[in-house]
């Protein structure tokens, strides 16, 4: 029987009227870097957490506290709040927030899930149960909402907290700091009261502005979604062939040092960052795993963010895209030899070279790169090893497990901070029959 996820109750957290917004106010056009992502699927991420010691709070206190705290954060959010929206006359899609009739849908739902099956690791994902812990959000035709947000109660005890959020609105970075400062005012436990550790957010597109922008938007546009307002592109459906297995393996800070000393070695004698060797790492060994072993190119792609390196040079703060992509490849011959990680891990960090020399460089091409990688052949890399999801606390502990809710990509990684100071979590899809020999070289110490 499929796990069971029961909905109790669904009303919006408003964007509280009156209240003043930063600029550019309830009218926000997208950026070529928000525009990239108006047609694919929205963000769906799970925090999960382990019932308190002691008495516990009662679950209609965890909705009051983080509903209402939801409600003082999103002000300083207010894009979130808002939808995307598409204008025939300008033929542009931008985020609008209506007067009163702007917020966050929030849902309140039990699990009768065994919340430790969840939440083991090196298991298989549950990918059914994590599915129904996060919202969905109406995205097939414009306008479309921004966000949602879901609260379960497993009867067995324990709490998940799933948001979902479309691209358009954030890159990674922004929805990071908002989650930051959503938990920062949470204060569920003991009456806490927190104040936000994060700057305040910008949100106008005008500071990631440059020449062409405004053309560079409508091609992207026109190339994702040709029939504004509809929305053709949904979910992506599992690739055909063998079923994808999803698992979590998280490299303690000592083995993180240790793979980047390996790469060291191997390499120009210059430490690489910890993605480069984390990438590196997985795209080695997933190739391996597929058995890439002709001259054929195998691809990876990631996202850099390219606030630094924009003229002039983009906050910190800012929370809206931000992200080039990154395509790189070697041919399997050379990506699955004896020299495989040491050649890796240069092909990445020239291509990070590049985006910070040139972050806009061939990107009315972006798009068509990538569609013209032949299928099977390309290792999607997600997430970041900064990004703090186990620092993510609502009042009530840090989570037992955060995990992104779907992986639909044969050949798919997501890194994201681990639990302990240095460490880093990567969840992982491949093909189930790949799975045994991808764990044997993926994790260190068992090759």
């Amino acid at each position: 029987m499929p796990p069971t996820v029961r909905t109790r109750n669904t009303f919006a957290v408003q964007l509280p009227a009156g209240v003043p917004l930063r600029d550019p106010g309830r009218t926000i056009p997208l950026s070529p870097f928000d525009a990239y992502w108006v047609a694919l699927p929205p963000v769906r991420r799970v925090f999960q957490f382990r019932p308190p010691p002691g008495a516990g709070i009662p679950f209609a206190d965890v909705v009051r506290a983080l509903a209402s705290s939801l409600e003082r954060v999103i002000p300083a959010f207010h894009p979130f709040a808002g939808a995307l929206t598409y204008s025939p006359e300008s033929r542009a899609v931008s985020i609008v927030l209506p007067e009163g009739a702007c917020g966050v849908a929030f849902v309140e739902a039990e699990a009768d899930i065994k919340f430790e099956r969840l939440v083991v690791e090196g298991t298989e994902h549950d990918e059914d149960a994590l599915l129904q812990l996060v919202p969905d959000i109406k995205r097939d035709e414009l306008p479309a909402p921004l966000m949602a947000v879901q609260v379960t109660e497993f009867l067995g005890g324990g709490v998940a907290v799933g948001v979902t959020v479309h691209h358009a609105v954030a890159d990674g970075r922004g929805l990071w700091a908002f989650l930051e400062m959503w938990a920062a005012a949470a204060g569920v436990q003991e009456g806490r009261v927190a104040t936000s550790p994060t700057p305040t957010p910008l949100h106008d597109r005008r500071l990631v502005s440059f020449c062409g922008d405004e053309e560079l938007s409508r091609l992207f546009l026109l190339q994702v979604a040709p029939e504004l307002p509809i929305i053709r592109k949904q979910n992506p459906a599992p690739e055909q062939g063998s079923p994808l297995c999803r698992r979590t393996f998280t490299f303690a800070a000592p083995t993180v040092r240790l793979l980047k000393q390996r790469l060291t070695v191997a390499g120009t004698g210059k430490a690489p960052s910890t993605f480069a060797s984390l990438a590196a790492h997985g795209w080695v060994s997933i190739a391996r795993a597929k058995g890439f072993t002709d001259d054929a190119l195998v691809f990876t792609f990631f996202l850099a963010d390219c606030r630094v390196h924009m003229s002039p040079s983009v906050p910190g703060a800012y929370s809206g895209n931000c992200v080039a992509g990154c395509l790189v490849s070697l041919r399997g011959s050379d990506l699955t030899g004896a020299n495989g990680h040491a050649r890796a891990v240069q092909a990445i960090a020239e291509a990070v070279k590049e985006v910070k020399r040139d972050p806009l460089g061939d990107s009315t091409n972006w798009r068509s790169k990538f569609a013209a990688i032949p299928p099977g052949r390309a290792v999607i890399l997600a997430g970041s090893p900064w990004f703090p999801a186990y620092g993510i606390d609502f009042g009530f502990g840090k989570p037992a497990r955060v995990e992104l809710a779907s992986m639909n990509h044969d050949g798919e990684m997501v890194l994201v901070a681990g639990r302990e100071a240095g460490s880093v979590q990567a969840s992982v899809a491949i093909t189930q029959d790949k799975m045994t020999a991808f764990r044997d070289m993926f994790v260190l110490g068992s090759n």
